[in-house]
């Protein structure tokens, strides 16, 4: 099948009529037909049965339509990364993806000093988890990924920022250190397995023979701390979430103590432009400046 052949198929696929294919295609309705006709002939099988007016998917057609959507979602993928690819080149633009924690602390902060000095460049944010950032930034969709742990991709330069303690919030619990085994595990609130936190905790409650069956999961650590703003429960949170989330009982600091990395993601394949690496200082300097601040609190 030709090119033309698989859009008119998928058309009608996605529609559900020729009128309407003929439409999205910017056709006449004669034009998608014969294309149709061209394409069943060249096939030696039907794609359609005709009945009471209707285009009805043959059985075949049904098979073949996995297929075409993932050369349909190449072919977004490749319109995406030409775009993508035209407005990097005039150098005032800049993608960021970061963890939400993160959207919600220290990215905004970094955003604001940048902008107000550079009040032409055309910043875009995403909140997404740190999967879902090193795909987009593979795919030419993110400039800069900020996660929390450890990214170790071929391709892929991983630079360490900083490390985030994590503490515990909990409105009976009102002075740390706080070791582990103390921590009241029937009103634990836990996180997602997918988090780069939980995979740091689930060894340390190993190492301290504790087990913790949380009935409330999360996948964000804001979500968490909100949860214990509600009183629902307690939480182990990065220190920047309970730094910049108000009404929050004072964070308690973990015995033995615990970090959780931060990290800037990006191309190995690409030298950073100066709008990142002008970002990367600020991320810096304001990263800094808050680890300052947890070291009166905590």
């Amino acid at each position: 099948m030709r090119l033309r052949q698989i859009e008119v198929f998928y058309a009608i696929m996605t529609t559900g009529s020729l009128r309407k294919a003929a439409e999205v295609l910017h056709v006449s309705q004669p034009a998608a037909s014969k294309v149709l006709r061209y394409a069943e002939h060249s096939l030696g099988f039907a794609l359609f049965e005709r009945k009471g007016g209707r285009l009805v998917p043959t059985r075949e057609a049904q098979i073949m339509l996995p297929h075409v959507n993932a050369i349909f979602g190449k072919l977004s993928d490749l319109r995406r990364l030409t775009h993508n690819l035209r407005y990097a080149r005039d150098g005032h633009s800049i993608r960021v993806g970061c963890v939400p924690s993160l959207g919600l602390s220290l990215i905004p902060r970094v955003v604001r000093s940048y902008c107000a000095s550079h009040p032409d460049t055309d910043v875009t944010i995403d909140t997404l988890h740190g999967s879902e950032i090193v795909s987009r930034i593979f795919n030419h969709d993110l400039d800069l990924g900020v996660v929390f742990g450890h990214y170790s991709r071929e391709g892929l330069t991983a630079q360490h920022i900083g490390d985030i303690p994590l503490v515990l919030i909990d409105k009976e619990m009102k002075n740390g250190p706080v070791a582990l085994t103390d921590i009241d595990r029937h009103r634990y609130l836990g996180l997602s397995e997918k988090d780069p936190t939980a995979d740091l905790l689930d060894i340390a409650l190993d190492e301290a023979g504790v087990t913790m069956t949380p009935a409330i999961r999360v996948r964000t650590h804001f979500m968490a701390a909100e949860l214990v703003r509600l009183g629902v429960g307690c939480a182990i949170v990065d220190a920047l979430t309970v730094l910049h989330h108000p009404g929050l009982p004072r964070p308690c600091a973990l015995s033995p103590s615990l970090n959780i990395t931060c990290t800037v993601l990006y191309r190995a394949d690409y030298a950073l432009s100066h709008i990142s690496r002008d970002l990367l200082v600020l991320m810096q300097d304001e990263l800094d400046g808050d680890l300052n601040k947890l070291n009166e609190i905590i």
